[in-house]
C-alpha cells in the first residue's frame, strides 16, 4: 500500500511467501482492502516461492514469517530462489533472531544482517525518483521499527491523500453554488441583448414603403359608426322641448255617424 501511494505501479510489485496459508490470507486481505481501490490496486502476483521459480519482477516483498521454527526454509536452494527474484528492490519480512540461530542459513543471513535491520523510507520522494543509486537522499529519512508503526503510518498517509484529493476537487474541479449563480446573472443580460438585437434585425429586414403605410392606415382605420341606440335617441323628440325634424301629421279618429246626422240637422 505504501509503495502504491507513492506512485509505484502495482503490476511491478509481487508478493512471495513460503506457505500456502499465508498466500491465501494475503490474497483475501488485498481483495478486501486494496482490490477495488484506485489509489492502491492489486499487485502483479501473490504466490509462493516454489511457484515463482523462473520469474522476476522489479520489486519483491518476501514473507519469511515464522513463529517457532524455521521449517522447510532450511533448504538453502529455496532461500536462494526467494532472494533472487527482484530486479530493483527486495524487502524481507522475518524474525531475524529465529534465522540467525539456523546453521544452514547462517552465511546468507550474515550478509543480510550487515544491512540496516529496520525499514528506511522517504515519504516525500515519489516514484519515479531522479536520485541515483548511492546518492544521499535530499529529504529526511524515516525509520520504521515494527509493523504496527508501519500500519499506522500508512493509514495516516492514506487519509491525508484522500483529504488532499477531496479538497482539490472542490477547489479546482467544482464551482461553489454562489459562483455558479453569479455566472448565470452575468450571462442573462447578454442573452437579453442578443434576443433584442435579433428582433431588431428581423424587423429591419422588412421595412414598409410610405404608400403601403398610408394604405394600411386607411384599411386599418374604418369610419366610426353610430350605435343604433344613439341614432334612435337622436330621432325621438325630447319631452318639454322643440321636436327634432319635420312634424308628423295628426290623424283624428273617425266620427260617429249618429253624431254627424245630428249636426246636419
Amino acid at each position: 500500500m505504501y509503495m502504491c501511494l507513492l506512485g509505484y505501479p502495482a503490476d511491478r510489485i509481487s508478493i512471495l511467501t513460503t506457505y500456502n496459508g499465508q498466500k491465501h490470507l494475503i490474497r483475501d486481505i488485498i481483495n478486501r482492502r486494496c482490490g477495488n481501490n484506485p489509489l492502491i490496486g492489486r499487485p502483479n502476483k501473490v504466490t509462493t516461492v516454489d511457484r515463482f521459480q523462473g520469474q522476476q519482477n522489479d520489486y519483491i516483498l518476501l514473507s519469511l514469517v515464522r513463529t517457532r521454527a524455521v521449517g522447510h526454509l532450511r533448504d538453502v536452494r529455496r532461500l536462494v530462489v526467494a532472494m533472487s527474484r527482484a530486479r530493483l528492490g527486495l524487502y524481507i519480512f522475518a524474525r531475524v533472531s529465529l534465522f540467525q540461530n539456523c546453521f544452514e542459513l547462517t552465511p546468507a543471513f550474515t550478509q543480510l544482517t550487515a544491512r540496516p535491520l529496520h525499514l528506511h523510507i522517504i515519504p516525500t520522494e515519489p516514484f519515479p525518483t531522479a536520485r541515483k543509486n548511492g546518492e544521499r537522499p535530499p529529504h529526511e529519512v524515516q525509520i520504521i521499527k515494527n509493523m504496527p508503526q508501519m500500519a499506522n503510518f500508512v493509514y495516516n498517509m492514506y487519509m491525508h491523500l484522500i483529504q488532499t484529493t477531496h479538497h482539490y476537487q472542490q477547489t479546482f474541479l467544482q464551482l461553489p453554488p454562489a459562483m455558479v449563480e453569479e455566472a448565470e446573472e452575468v450571462q442573462t443580460p447578454d442573452v437579453e441583448l442578443e434576443t433584442e438585437e435579433e428582433a431588431l434585425a428581423a424587423q429591419g429586414d422588412i421595412i414598409p414603403s410610405p404608400t403601403d403605410a398610408s394604405s394600411s392606415k386607411e384599411t386599418l382605420a374604418p369610419q366610426p359608426e353610430e350605435p343604433p341606440c344613439q341614432a334612435e335617441a337622436d330621432s325621438a323628440p325630447v319631452a318639454g322641448g322643440p321636436s327634432q325634424g319635420p312634424a308628423e301629421p295628426r290623424l283624428d279618429p273617425p266620427a260617429n255617424p249618429s253624431e254627424e246626422g245630428a249636426s246636419k240637422d
